[in-house]
């Protein structure tokens, strides 16, 4: 055999090895991750496609970042970012057509489905997965974690929820440690409609573990009943007051012991949606930072503006000059390619000849990457929140550019 041929035989064999070891890596992988088992429903693999009927569930997935495969939601799930789903209809009695066309693998929901849907989905092969409100933070990490199973597998998908439950707490501990060294100790709380009823958030609630994060104290932290007491919250007499709805505020105002609290004579109080205070992702947040603005508007003041004077003074670097509208596919000025110019710097474009000031598919590209990478809602189009944040000195850089070609 000549040394050729022997050389030739050398190099299959060694690509077969190769291409061996990476296909049982491959299955190293798939097995480590699947099957999973919840409750007592199995999934062999990963669902691609699911339907969120629940928007406290909703608020957790979207956190995690498996709101990709939400190809339906409730009328329910009502989250911003989440406005693209499509509807199924309402979370009690949706439209199983849609869901059973759109090859939904599995319908997460509350306890509130109808039956005969369920049977209905069940029926046609989509598995249920009814999960309840988390009450205690291990709670809500366990709803986090088996959510991430579900979604991603007993490895990579545990990981990665734990890693989005502990960058919530973490954010919220960011928020407490900024607002809890004031000399002045404030006292809240949460009162909301049940019913006729108006009650107060205390102990092992979720509205309670977000006033935790305020820097301030719960007064109903100790509360037996969830009940309002005219008395002891008279004695107790909150610095501010957060409320579900009109109805709670009315009922605080007319009632002849409370309406003398000083946050309701001081007009110290501030509505935040009971649904709000039952979703336990990026809405908890989104509250908890709420709260924070109008408990300490002069420290947030400060803050903000210290923060739109270095944007400002990005923005002046690269001699743009940002409208409320924004920039959008096939727009074409200056200001455009100053923001590719600055998407270039960042790593999300690499060829010089992409920065035309056209705004093209190549610049929509790289728009939409900047956006995932900064958790801000995937459009492609360069809205000013999208830009505010491109010319901010936080802004995330990119893994990759995506662009291969010329911008056409």
């Amino acid at each position: 055999m000549s040394i050729s041929k022997r050389k030739i035989i050398a190099f299959v064999l060694s690509c077969m090895i190769i291409l061996t070891a990476f296909s049982f890596a491959g299955c190293g992988q798939e097995n480590s991750n699947y099957p999973v088992t919840v409750g007592n429903i199995t999934f062999d693999k990963e669902p691609k496609n699911i339907v969120v009927l629940s928007d406290d569930i909703a608020d957790i997935i979207s956190c995690i970042g498996y709101d990709v495969k939400m190809v339906g939601k409730s009328d329910s799930v009502t989250q911003e970012e989440l406005s693209v789903v499509p509807s199924v209809g309402s979370k009690t009695a949706p439209d199983t057509s849609i869901i059973i066309t759109n090859e939904t693998d599995v319908v997460f929901c509350d306890e509130s489905l109808d039956e005969n849907t369920k049977k209905t989905l069940e029926n046609n092969g989509i598995k249920i997965i009814k999960m309840m409100s988390a009450e205690t933070p291990e709670e809500l990490e366990t709803v986090y974690r088996s959510l991430g199973k579900i979604l991603g597998g007993k490895t990579a998908g545990v990981s990665k929820a734990q890693e989005a439950y502990n960058n919530l707490i973490s954010s919220m501990e960011d928020v407490k440690s900024k607002y809890s060294s004031g000399s002045i100790l404030n006292t809240v709380c949460y009162v909301y409609t049940d019913g006729d009823q108006v009650k107060i958030a205390g102990k092992n609630t979720l509205a309670d573990l977000i006033l935790s994060y305020t820097g301030a104290v719960n007064v109903a932290v100790e509360a037996e009943s969830q009940n309002v007491q005219e008395a002891s919250l008279n004695i107790s007499n909150p610095t501010y007051i957060f409320y579900s709805d009109k109805t709670a505020l009315d009922t605080l105002k007319a009632d002849n012991t409370l309406k003398n609290l000083s946050a309701v004579k001081s007009n110290k109080v501030m509505e935040i949606p009971l649904t709000n205070m039952s979703r336990h992702g990026i809405t908890a947040l989104a509250d908890l930072q709420a709260m924070v603005d109008f408990m300490y508007p002069v420290e947030n003041t400060n803050a903000t503006e210290a923060a739109t004077t270095e944007n400002n003074d990005l923005a002046k670097e690269y001699n743009i000059t940002i409208p409320a509208g924004g920039f959008t596919l096939e727009d074409e000025n200056d200001n455009v390619k100053a923001m590719q110019t600055r998407l270039k710097d960042l790593g999300y474009v690499s060829d010089e000849e992409n920065i035309t000031g056209y705004y093209g598919q190549i610049t929509q590209r790289a728009v939409t990457e900047f956006q995932k990478q900064n958790s801000i809602e995937e459009t492609g189009t360069a809205d000013k929140a999208t830009l505010e944040k491109m010319f901010s000195p936080d802004a995330v850089k990119a893994e990759s550019p995506v662009d291969a070609e010329s911008e056409e």
